[in-house]
């Protein structure tokens, strides 16, 4: 299945992007997209909203008079009026509709970065098999010089039939590395297309060097994690939190003292034209919004919670990918300079000395695989140690402050 699934992909030419294309392609996800139109529809409609809270109410009222007979004639009584909230509705409306637009960018934001993390994993990912897999196809080549070796020591009597059996194992353990970093590669080209939402669902490549972003200094990492409260996810929380306190008093503003003022005019027979003021007050004796209240005061207190947890929950992160940029660091310096230089010398050296007819096979093989495997290990630490740099790299680029 893997080998078909290769040969279907070889004869299609893969789109190739570098890091920088891939997480560029982030605000064209749909998801960002989406957010980004929620922003701009009800900025849209918010920016309409009227500093009335109440429309005109217009009563019509014909008749007509019964008594006394010589009277008896049409009748109208027409009314206009305008109620006017006295308890601050239209301010607290405004006050909440603000903070709803907030909740609304940070959730943009959030949602923008989650794009940018996801194409940058799935890109370092790829580059790494990428990697591993032209090392695989170098150790194929290797596999096949020492089968060779072996068959001439084999027909020079130098070498038994099992080791040549053994040689042969080897050579198709390293064809089945092979295969399986081909098919990891395809996998990891897949989920790099989903990421950056491709139009084809086809493969995509990785081309250039990993990224390297610029990071703070050491000394400034106390002050990273305290401001962990600034990442969007967080930010949102908070807004949101904030955004149900506001509907709270706005629902108790509407429920407020109402002063209804407006003019009477009357047609009274015989003849007859009056017109009059109108007042009324509607004092908030009975209902001040307690039942819908309740229930965001409630939703408030949650979130709340949620914030809390979600800050924390932040500066843990903050502080362990700050961490994880040191650590993969010394592991890959440790495989760079140390075991993958070693490893290769003693599997070459040992190569040399088999043939020479001084060295067994199984020591021969023992030795080139752990070269294979330091080898692997060194292009995944490469990989872990870039997108640790990249992962902080984002989150940071992604805090600020929200001014509502």
């Amino acid at each position: 299945m893997i080998p078909l699934l290769v040969s279907l992909v070889a004869s299609t030419p893969l789109v190739a992007l570098s890091f920088d294309e891939a997480i560029g392609l982030a605000p064209q996800a749909p998801r960002v997209e989406g957010a980004l139109r929620a922003v701009s529809e009800k900025s849209a409609l918010d920016s309409k909203i009227s500093s009335l809270t109440f429309n005109p109410t217009l009563s019509v009222m014909p008749g007509y008079r019964l008594h006394p007979r010589r009277d008896r004639e049409p009748e109208l009584v027409a009314e206009l009026s305008q109620p006017w909230n006295l308890a601050g509705h239209a301010g607290a409306r405004r006050y909440s509709v603000s903070l709803e637009e907030g909740v609304l960018e940070a959730e943009l934001r959030a949602r923008a970065l989650e794009q940018r993390l996801g194409a940058a994993r799935a890109w370092i990912d790829l580059w790494a098999a990428q990697r591993v897999l032209a090392q695989a196809e170098r150790e194929a080549k290797i596999a096949d010089e020492l089968q060779r070796l072996v068959e001439r020591a084999a027909a020079l009597g130098a070498a038994t039939r099992a080791d040549t059996a053994d040689a042969r194992a080897f050579v198709a353990e390293a064809r089945l590395a092979v295969i399986n970093a081909e098919g990891e590669v395809h996998d990891r080209g897949l989920e790099l297309a989903r990421e950056v939402t491709s139009s084809r669902v086809d493969p995509i490549a990785a081309s250039g060097d990993l990224p390297s972003p610029s990071l703070p200094e050491p000394s400034d990492h106390a002050a990273l994690v305290a401001r962990a409260a600034d990442l969007p996810l967080v930010a949102r929380q908070r807004l949101a939190a904030r955004a149900q306190r506001a509907r709270a008093v706005e629902e108790q503003a509407a429920r407020g003292t109402v002063l209804q003022l407006g003019v009477a005019l009357q047609r009274d027979a015989p003849g007859g034209l009056v017109l009059s003021g109108l007042v009324r007050l509607t004092p908030s004796l009975f209902d001040r919004g307690e039942r819908e209240r309740g229930v965001l005061a409630a939703e408030a207190a949650r979130l709340e919670g949620e914030q809390r947890a979600g800050q924390l929950a932040a500066q843990i992160e903050i502080a362990m990918t700050l961490h994880e940029v040191e650590h993969t660091a010394e592991v890959r310096a440790e495989l760079r300079d140390q075991l993958v230089p070693a490893s290769r010398e003693g599997a070459d050296a040992r190569r040399r000395i088999f043939a020479a007819g001084e060295a067994t096979l199984p020591e021969v093989l023992q030795s080139e695989r752990t070269a294979i495997a330091a080898e692997s290990r060194l292009q995944r630490a490469w990989a872990m140690n870039a997108w640790s740099r990249v992962k902080l790299w984002l989150l940071l680029s992604s805090m600020q402050g929200d001014a509502k």
